[in-house]
């Protein structure tokens, strides 16, 4: 092998092989739409292994002081309540899709159809450092259609876009970030209905950085028939990030809480 081919080769079987730090700690803030006086939640993710605690701070809100717990690498989410000294089991994915579940549930009154998809991704190559990382942006473009039913009153051509880009370190995926999941698939609403909507563009994600982003900025408009045209915005970004030990405590579940098998979640 010559020389400049096996530089190549290592240079790229290193980076595949990177693996992040086995425990850190991140803070956050995510800014749902952008506008004054918007909801802004700012947290902080503690990771050891394959499991995680996250906590948050919503300004303008009073909390139950609620906060989830992930575990085996992201799949599997826990929302820990203490003002009821009870806890939540739920598949990640899942959870991260409640919107678009409550949307279908309500089906047999209003219906909603997608269509006319398209997707295409671009990577954008080095982006701007974020929280003293060097990272790779990349872009995520959606259009689609959605028409409404509601007894007998039907709305077509509701016609949608969506911008998203990320900022990703790929030496160093982070645990998935619960809040930007739900948060992110919220912004879809109507969109959100149709299953196959969401978790084709999740595996689209998942083919351009691995994780959680350092830094996403999502954009999404919607333009129907009659000229009205809304636009939605999510900042999300790590602020902080911060390699050493947790607090392994802190990641359990405390003695004694009682399992519930009702979602008591609210956004």
């Amino acid at each position: 092998m010559r020389p400049a081919i096996a530089l190549l080769a290592f240079a790229v079987g290193t980076a595949a092989g990177a693996q992040s730090p086995n425990a850190y700690t991140y803070d956050f803030r995510l800014d749902q739409g952008g506008k004054k006086g918007g909801d802004v939640i700012e947290g902080t993710v503690r990771v050891q292994g394959s499991r995680a605690r996250v906590d948050t701070r919503e300004r303008g809100h009073d909390s139950d002081g609620s906060y989830f717990l992930v575990r085996d690498g992201g799949r599997t989410l826990y929302v820990v309540r203490p003002d009821r000294e009870e806890y939540e089991v739920h598949d990640a994915d899942a959870f991260a899709r409640i919107v678009g579940t409550a949307m279908r549930a309500v089906g047999p009154v209003v219906r909603f159809s997608v269509h006319d998809v398209r997707v295409d991704t671009a990577r954008l190559g080095a982006g701007a450092p974020v929280a003293g990382r060097r990272t790779q942006r990349v872009q995520l473009r959606q259009r689609w259609t959605t028409s409404i039913r509601v007894m007998g009153f039907v709305k077509e051509g509701v016609a949608s876009s969506a911008v998203g880009e990320y900022w990703a370190d790929p030496t160093f995926p982070l645990m998935r970030n619960p809040f930007l999941d739900i948060v992110g698939t919220s912004l879809f609403v109507l969109a959100a209905s149709d299953e196959d909507f969401i978790k084709d563009a999740d595996a689209l994600k998942a083919t351009l950085f691995r994780g959680a982003p350092l830094k996403a900025d999502i954009r999404i408009t919607a333009d129907d028939k009659d000229g009205d045209d809304d636009e939605t915005r999510l900042r999300y970004e790590v602020t902080s990030l911060r390699v050493g030990p947790v607090d392994a405590a802190a990641l359990e579940v405390p003695k004694g809480y009682r399992k519930s098998n009702k979602l008591t979640f609210k956004m």
